[in-house]
């Protein structure tokens, strides 16, 4: 059944939220397959209002690594899949819907933090002068998440849908894209948190290696001779993981 109240209301979209998150969870009746079907399509429209926000963000993004006079090593967007939304939901159960900054989303990615620093000063210029407001921006290169993870995070608005602008190194980028490959491989989301202590602390040194590189500072041997004693640990537990698939380095 199709919900015949478009469009959405900020209300209706967050209570189509907390309806999915108690059918996952089990904190309140579960959802008959029409109900479910009915708060599932609120989802599916809410998300793709997004679709043209984030093209425009996108061709924001691009705007200002020109006229910066800047080559970006990549750039990609995706809008959020709705089990993905859903998903979210489930895990962090204060989050409203309507509030989620990273439906759709673009990236960018630098030689260096120097041309970080200059892309995000002039994108956040510009969403000023667009919105009237400042961008919020959440700086995991100064202060990484406990994963390990690092990069510059954007949340704007365009046609006042929230989306997600992220910033990185090339370094930064293969870290972050090293943590997919291995959800991918071993079949543990260790990007949620999930999976083998050993291999986030593995994956914690090897981020603050790159970070180390970056700046230009030379690797010491004691911190050499800790991560490959890491990596040798993750890669073990990795290769297990991945059982029938070949393992890691099959």
């Amino acid at each position: 059944m199709v919900p015949d109240d478009l469009p959405y209301s900020k209300g209706r979209i967050d209570r189509a939220g907390r309806a999915l998150r108690r059918h996952l969870t089990g904190d309140g009746p579960p959802l008959s397959r029409a109900e479910l079907d009915t708060e599932i399509v609120v989802v599916e429209v809410f998300r793709s209002e997004h679709r043209e926000p984030l093209r425009k963000a996108r061709t924001g993004l691009r705007s200002c690594v020109d006229t910066e006079g800047l080559q970006a090593v990549e750039f990609g967007q995706r809008l959020k899949r709705t089990p993905t939304i859903v998903d979210k939901l489930r895990r962090l159960p204060t989050m409203k819907l309507s509030s989620m900054q990273d439906i759709g989303g673009c990236r960018a990615v630098f030689a260096t933090q120097t041309e970080v620093a200059h892309v995000l000063a002039r994108f956040t210029r510009n969403s000023f002068n667009r919105n009237g407001v400042e961008d919020a921006v959440r700086d995991y290169v100064t202060n990484p998440r406990s994963s390990g993870y690092r990069g510059l995070h954007i949340w704007t608005r365009y046609d006042g849908r929230r989306i997600e602008v992220q910033l990185r190194t090339r370094l930064q980028h293969q870290w972050a894209k090293l943590v997919e490959t291995l959800v991918v491989i071993s079949g543990v989301d260790y990007k949620s948190g999930d999976g083998h202590e050993v291999v986030h602390d593995w994956l914690r040194r090897l981020s603050e290696g790159y970070a180390i590189n970056e700046a230009g500072w030379p690797v010491s041997r004691v911190f050499r001779a800790e991560y490959d004693e890491l990596q040798a640990a993750a890669w073990a537990l990795l290769d297990s993981d991945a059982g029938q698939g070949g393992g890691i380095h099959g």
